[in-house]
């Protein structure tokens, strides 16, 4: 042995340790695209004290097209298996609102059925849906940074549930990390001339998670009238009652008001 090893093994000892008892908390695992820049960033906002929220990210082509999204799916499952292993999650969340609505309910909750069986899943899309419906809403605006092709199946989707809607525009942005340019400031102003003329808007609708739209929520719904929906933000408060768990959190919108 070398005179390092030899000083090594005299000094080196095996230390007692006291096991921690980790919190009984709500935990949340959380799938999300390597160009988000922003559902982290929110939820750290929302967090609380009784949760915590692991992530992990799927590589993307950065292109928000019909064609992009779909190639997803096969990607959902080995991201999912490199969630926190060993440790029990109460939610999975599939973090992509587009994504969502192009594969489905039923092959979402299959994938990650089969890395975390008996764990409740959500995603954007459902998480909308599951909002509307709480706020009793059934005519909306839907204001969204996507491209024309994406603004349709939104629109096909909704009318197709029975919610009409009442306006629709898009920034018509197809790279993602273009998303998160878009100055929250400016949402006001797009969504003035949304609903010009657009009578009996009873929610507004913006779904991506990419969009930074939470922290203009309350201002928005103090000019209007009326509750707005952003992704982030509705995908919080449906991962959270999924397991059972209320949010009354101000500041983000009716909806987490609770």
């Amino acid at each position: 042995m070398s005179d390092w090893g030899e000083h090594f093994s005299y000094l080196e000892r095996g230390l007692p340790y006291r096991r921690y008892a980790r919190p009984e908390l709500l935990r949340i695992g959380l799938v999300l695209l390597d160009t988000d820049y922003t559902l982290e960033r929110d939820w750290q906002r929302l967090l609380g004290d009784d949760m915590e929220c692991f992530s992990t990210r799927l590589p993307t082509t950065g292109e928000v097209t019909p064609r992009a999204l779909l190639a997803l799916a096969p990607k959902i499952e080995a991201a999912a298996h490199t969630l926190v292993p060993g440790l029990p999650l109460h939610t999975l969340v599939f973090g992509c609102t587009s994504a969502g609505l192009l594969i489905g309910d039923r092959p979402i909750a299959k994938t990650f059925a089969a890395v975390r069986p008996g764990v409740a899943v959500t995603h954007p899309w459902l998480a909308l849906r599951e909002a509307l419906a709480s706020l009793g809403a059934r005519r909306i605006a839907l204001l969204t940074p996507y491209v024309r092709e994406l603004n349709a199946a939104f629109y096909a989707a909704f009318e197709k549930l029975g919610i009409e809607v009442a306006a629709v525009g898009g920034f018509h942005l197809r790279r993602d990390v273009d998303i998160p340019a878009v100055d929250p400031d400016c949402l006001g102003d797009a969504l003035a001339v949304l609903l010009e003329g657009a009578e009996g808007v009873e929610a507004v609708v913006m779904p991506c998670t990419n969009l930074r739209a939470l922290e203009r929520l309350d201002a928005l719904e103090a000019r209007f009238g009326i509750p707005c929906l952003s992704s982030n933000q509705a995908l919080y408060w449906h991962a959270r009652r999924l397991a059972g768990r209320a949010t009354r959190l101000a500041g983000f919108g009716r909806l987490l008001a609770g």
